[in-house]
C-alpha cells in the first residue's frame, strides 16, 4: 500500500476512536470542587424576631431558633379533590403579594389556598395543567402584573408557562435532537426563573441534564449541562438571585450542587447527612428549606433548614416522627410562607408529601429548649 494511503487510513482509525463530544455540556467529576459536609449547628437567633410562645406545645420539632409546630385546619383539600390526594407527587409555590399558595396535584391541576391557608379551591384553567403531573414549579412576581409561573410536567415530558390566571399555557415540548432521541427520554422535574426572560429546567427523571429556555419565545436557548456524571437524579433546581447562582438538588447523592451561571463554574457542593434524598431547595435570604424523601437509614423524610452562608444545618424538622403527620413518610417539596409584617410577622413551612400523598403546614414558634 502507498505510504500516503497508509497514513490516511491510520488517521481515520484514530479519529474513529476519539470520543465524540455532543453539544451538551461535558462536566466530569473533575469539574466539581470538593463536597463540604454540613454539620448540625443550632442557632439562637434568626432572620425575624418571633414573639415568645406561652403555650407548651405537645408536638414540636426542630432545634434552637428553628422550632415548628403543626397548624391544625390549614391547607384544607377541596372535597372534589380528596380522592386524588393519595397519588400526590407535586409542588408548592407561594405568591406573597396576594397571599396565595398554589399546590400542583396530579390529575387535578392547581389548587389555591388563601385566607392564611384556611380557604381552598380548585383552579379551572388550561387543560394541560390537569392532563399530567405538575411536579416542580417556580413563581416570578411582576410589578403591576400577575406573576408568571412555570411548571415541569414529568409525566407528559413538557414545561408550561402562564400567569396565575392559568387560563392559557404556553407549552415547551421535549427538546428534539441531541442529546435526546425521543420524547420518552425527557422527564423534567423542576424549573427556576432567572428573570422574566429566562428559566432553567432540570431533567431529573430523564437524562439528568439542565438547560435554559427563553420565555419570549418559549424555546430552548442554552447548551445541555450536567448529565448523569453530575447526579443520577438532579430532582430540583432553584435560583439564588443574590449570588446569581443555581442550586441543584442531587437527590440520591444527598447533595446541593451550586453552579455560577455567568462564568459557568461549579462551586463547592454541600453535603447533607448520608441517605437524605433531597428533592428541592426553597431560598429565603441566606436560608434554604431542603425537603427529603428519606432521611438517614431510610428514616421518614425530614425537612432540613440550611444556613447557606455559614454552611451549616440550622435545624432538622420531622413532620412524620415528631409532628403527627402520619402520612408524611416521604417529603417531596416545601416552601416558605409568611403572614403579617414587622413585629407581627409569622413564619411557616408548607410541605407536600408523596407515597402516600398529602399536604401540611407548620408554624415557627419561640419556645425554649
Amino acid at each position: 500500500m502507498h505510504i500516503w494511503k497508509r497514513l490516511r487510513l491510520l488517521a481515520l482509525v484514530v479519529l474513529l476512536h476519539i470520543p465524540a463530544k455532543a453539544h451538551e455540556g461535558d462536566h466530569s467529576h473533575a469539574d466539581h470542587p470538593a463536597t463540604v459536609s454540613l454539620p448540625l449547628v443550632p442557632e439562637n437567633k434568626g432572620p425575624v424576631k418571633i414573639k415568645p410562645d406561652s403555650q407548651q406545645h405537645s408536638l414540636i420539632s426542630g432545634q434552637g431558633y428553628w422550632k415548628f409546630v403543626p397548624v391544625k385546619g390549614a391547607v384544607p383539600v377541596p372535597d372534589n379533590a380528596r380522592d386524588k390526594v393519595k397519588g400526590a407527587h407535586g409542588t408548592v409555590v407561594y405568591d406573597a403579594d396576594r397571599d396565595i399558595v398554589y399546590w400542583g396535584l396530579q390529575s387535578v391541576g392547581w389548587i389555591g389556598f388563601s385566607n392564611k391557608l384556611q380557604a381552598s379551591w380548585i383552579i379551572k384553567g388550561d387543560e394541560v395543567f390537569s392532563r399530567g403531573n405538575l411536579h416542580g414549579a417556580d413563581l416570578l412576581p411582576r410589578k403591576g402584573k400577575l406573576p408568571l409561573i412555570a411548571v415541569a410536567d414529568d409525566s407528559e415530558g413538557e414545561v408550561y408557562l402562564s400567569d396565575t390566571t392559568f387560563a392559557k399555557a404556553q407549552v415547551l415540548p421535549w427538546p428534539g435532537g441531541q442529546p435526546y432521541q425521543s420524547k420518552g427520554e425527557f422527564h423534567p422535574t423542576d424549573v427556576a426563573f432567572i428573570d422574566q426572560h429566562e428559566i432553567y429546567i432540570t431533567d431529573g427523571y430523564g437524562k439528568a441534564f439542565f438547560v435554559s429556555s427563553s420565555t419570549e419565545p418559549f424555546a430552548y436557548k442554552g447548551e445541555f449541562l450536567g448529565g448523569k456524571d453530575m447526579s443520577q437524579t438532579p430532582h430540583g433546581i432553584t435560583y439564588k438571585k443574590d449570588d446569581k447562582m443555581l442550586l441543584i438538588a442531587a437527590r440520591p447523592e444527598a447533595q446541593a450542587k451550586r453552579y455560577k451561571i455567568k462564568n459557568k463554574q461549579w462551586l463547592e457542593t454541600f453535603g447533607l447527612p448520608q441517605g437524605s434524598t433531597v428533592c428541592d431547595l426553597d431560598v429565603w435570604g441566606d436560608y434554604a428549606l431542603a425537603p427529603c424523601l428519606d432521611g438517614p437509614g431510610k428514616s421518614p423524610g425530614p425537612i432540613y433548614i440550611l444556613n447557606l452562608k455559614k454552611k451549616t444545618i440550622a435545624s432538622i424538622i420531622k413532620p412524620k416522627d415528631e409532628l403527627g403527620y402520619g402520612d408524611a413518610l416521604h417529603i417531596h417539596d416545601a416552601a416558605w410562607y409568611f403572614s403579617g409584617k414587622g413585629n407581627n410577622q409569622e413564619v411557616y413551612i408548607i410541605f407536600t408529601n408523596w407515597n402516600p400523598g398529602g399536604i401540611g403546614a407548620l408554624k415557627l414558634v419561640n419556645q425554649k429548649d
